[in-house]
C-alpha cells in the first residue's frame, strides 16, 4: 500500500481546481487542510491540449526566477493559496484541500495506461515501463507516471516522467535505465542537462558538465526523453509534518564533504555533510531535482544557499542545513562538484 489517511497526496501527484489550474504536489507531508505544490499548467494559449481546452505551462525551466514569477501570479489571482507554513516560516503555495476537485495519482494513471495505451507516446511509455521493471526486478505496482501523461495533456513534443516508489526500487530502476542507453543517447542527455544547469545557476559550462555526467535519472527511449523520480513509501516517510521545524538564518557559501547519500534520491534531496570551512552546516537540502541522486559519499562540493537552523523533534537535536531552492537566494544559489570521490 502506497497511501493511507495521513499520506493522501504524494510527491509528483497533481491536483486540479474547478477553474482547471493544475498544481504539482511536492513532498508526502503537508500542513493540515493544505497541499504543498507549485502551479504548472493553466488554461490559455499554449501547446498542451485536453478535451478541447488548450493549456500553457507556467514553469518551463524550473528556475527560481520562474518560481518567483509563478508565486506572484498565484498571489495576485488566488491569494488564499499562499500560506506561511509555521514549520518553515516561509510563504509558498499550499493549495486548500477544499479547492481541489481532481486528484491525479501517479500509480493509478500508469495502471490505466498499461492496460490500454491510446497513442504513440503512451505505447512508448508502456514499453519503457515493461523493460525497466523486468530488467530491474521491480513490480509495476511500484511505478507511476507523472507530468503530462498523468494529466492526459497532449503535446507532440512531450516526454515521459516516471515515478518509482521506494528507495531500493528506485536504485534498481536507475541501474536498469543505464543499460538501455546508447552512447548517442547518453551524449544527447548530457548536452541537454548542461544547457539546463547553466540556465538556472551561475556556473560555467565545465562545472555544468561535471554535474551532467553524474546524472543517471534522465534517459532517452525510442527517441523520447524520460526522467526517473523517487517517492517515499509509507514506511520511509518516518517523520510526520511538524516533527522537523526550521528557521531562516541568512545565506552562506561554503565547502562541504558528502558523508551520507541515503536520503538524496527523494524530494527534497538531503545529503549529510561535513562543513570543511566552519563546521556549521550538517545537511545539504535540495528541492531542485537537479541534485537528486547526483553526489556520492566522499565528494566535495562548493555551495551557496539559504542557511537554516533546524530543530528535529524526533531525533531531539538542533543543527544547521544549507537549502538550495529558496526565494531567499534566488539567482545566487548553486552547487558545484569541486572534488569527485
Amino acid at each position: 500500500m502506497l497511501r493511507d489517511r495521513r499520506h493522501v497526496y504524494l510527491d509528483h501527484d497533481f491536483v486540479e481546481t474547478a477553474d482547471r489550474w493544475i498544481f504539482g504536489v511536492v513532498s508526502n507531508t503537508h500542513p493540515p487542510g493544505r497541499v504543498l505544490a507549485y502551479l504548472k499548467y493553466i488554461p490559455g494559449e499554449g501547446v498542451w491540449t485536453r478535451e478541447g481546452v488548450t493549456y500553457r505551462r507556467v514553469l518551463t525551466s524550473y528556475s527560481m526566477r520562474e518560481v518567483l514569477q509563478m508565486l506572484e501570479t498565484v498571489r495576485r489571482l488566488k491569494p488564499d493559496f499562499i500560506y506561511r507554513d509555521p514549520v518553515t516560516d516561509e510563504e509558498f503555495i499550499y493549495v486548500p484541500v477544499e479547492k481541489i476537485v481532481k486528484h491525479h495519482r501517479c500509480e493509478e494513471r500508469l495502471a490505466e495506461l498499461l492496460r490500454k495505451p491510446v497513442n504513440k507516446l503512451e505505447e512508448t511509455c508502456a514499453e519503457l515501463v515493461d523493460g525497466l521493471a523486468s530488467e530491474a526486478g521491480v513490480k509495476k505496482e511500484f511505478l507511476g507516471v507523472s507530468g503530462s501523461l498523468l494529466l492526459k495533456l497532449r503535446n507532440p513534443a512531450a516526454d515521459i516522467d516516471l515515478v518509482i516508489y521506494g528507495g531500493e526500487n528506485f536504485r534498481k530502476t536507475v541501474e536498469a535505465s543505464k543499460h538501455i542507453q546508447t552512447h548517442e543517447n547518453r551524449a544527447a542527455v548530457i548536452s541537454a542537462l548542461v544547457k539546463n544547469y547553466m540556465s538556472k545557476y551561475p556556473i560555467t559550462e565545465a562545472e555544468a558538465e561535471k554535474l551532467a555526467r553524474r546524472c543517471h535519472t534522465r534517459g532517452i527511449f525510442r527517441g523520447t526523453p524520460y526522467s526517473l523520480h523517487a517517492v517515499k513509501t509509507i514506511p520511509e516517510t518516518a517523520k510526520e509534518y511538524g516533527s522537523v521545524v526550521s528557521r531562516p538564518a541568512g545565506t552562506r557559501k561554503t565547502i562541504l564533504k558528502i558523508t551520507d547519500t541515503s536520503e538524496s534520491i527523494f524530494t527534497p534531496a538531503v545529503y549529510d555533510v561535513e562543513d570543511i570551512n566552519d563546521h556549521v552546516v550538517e545537511k545539504l537540502v535540495c528541492y531542485d531535482t537537479t541534485f537528486a541522486a547526483l553526489f556520492q559519499q566522499g565528494d566535495t562540493v562548493e555551495a551557496y544557499g539559504k542557511l537554516e537552523k533546524v530543530e528535529d523533534r524526533v531525533e531531539q537535536r538542533t543543527y544547521y542545513s544549507l537549502l538550495i531552492g529558496s526565494v531567499k537566494a534566488v539567482g545566487m544559489e548553486y552547487v558545484k562538484l569541486v572534488k569527485p570521490v
